[in-house]
């Protein structure tokens, strides 16, 4: 059962208090999460007077403070390896390693000349290019097309920790459970879906234009979780505390 007030929200019979930790963000959108140094990255919209459509940001989610990332054009994927904690930031030019001493990227790019539109991290790097829609796998520095899925559009998609596949397209919520040759439908498109993660414990989470879902596997239906309005990303901190965005702000649910 889930309640809702304007700053606590009831998930499971748990009181969570609802903090806005970064307010009047344009669009925050494709979260990332550092864990082990509780950054979290994604991007915004640019503004009126750049020259470039999106940005790429850093939060420091103990802190608050919100930075920049300048040596990237159209910043807007980004993933991070919870293990080393190598953070990669994909736009406009490819793939770059983000390095936390210069708070910028690393050059040159990992994969060059591909524009990114999406990114996780399983075991190796994965991303969708903004042009074909297609999946790759970064591994041994060569890109490689993931083959179970290439007849596939895919736009969003996630990983989790049994290392099934789930993926959006216009026709809905896809999964290629791990050792399967072909996807499943999972739910259709009535559900407009924005993203997924994982939680902490690997577990996979939707964010969608009306809420935060979880997944069903036996039953295959996604469950709400919490109801959001006009939601764009969704991550989890080191703590497993949910954070979410809406059209202006980033915010984080913590348990009372």
């Amino acid at each position: 059962m889930i309640t809702d007030t304007k700053d606590y929200v009831v998930i499971s019979g748990v009181t969570h208090k609802r903090n806005v930790i970064l307010a009047d963000a344009n669009i925050p959108y494709k979260f990332s999460i550092d864990r082990k140094k509780n950054i979290l990255f994604f991007c915004i919209n640019a503004d009126e007077f750049s020259d470039q459509s999106f940005q790429s940001v850093a939060l420091n989610l103990d802190t608050g403070l919100a930075s920049i990332v300048p040596g990237i054009r159209n910043g807007y994927a980004s993933a991070v390896n919870q293990t080393s904690g190598e953070v990669f930031l994909g736009g406009s030019d490819g793939i770059f390693k983000y390095n936390y001493s210069t708070s910028d990227i690393d050059k040159p790019a990992l994969v060059n000349r591909t524009d990114i539109f999406d990114m996780y991290f399983h075991n190796n790097l994965f991303f969708v290019d903004t042009a074909k829609q297609n999946l790759y796998e970064y591994k041994d520095t060569t890109k490689l097309l993931v083959p179970e899925v290439k007849e596939n559009l895919i736009q969003h998609f996630v990983i989790d920790g049994k290392s099934d596949l789930y993926f959006i397209n216009p026709t809905g919520l896809f999964v290629l459970v791990k050792g399967s040759k072909s996807p499943v439908l999972v739910h259709g498109n009535d559900i407009s879906i924005r993203g997924a993660t994982t939680d902490a414990f690997g577990t996979p989470y939707f964010i969608a234009h009306n809420g935060i879902y979880s997944i069903n596997k036996i039953n295959k239906q996604l469950s709400l979780v919490l109801p959001v309005n006009n939601g764009y990303a969704v991550a989890f901190d080191k703590s497993n505390n949910i954070i979410y965005s809406d059209e202006r702000s980033v915010n984080i649910l913590s348990p009372c």
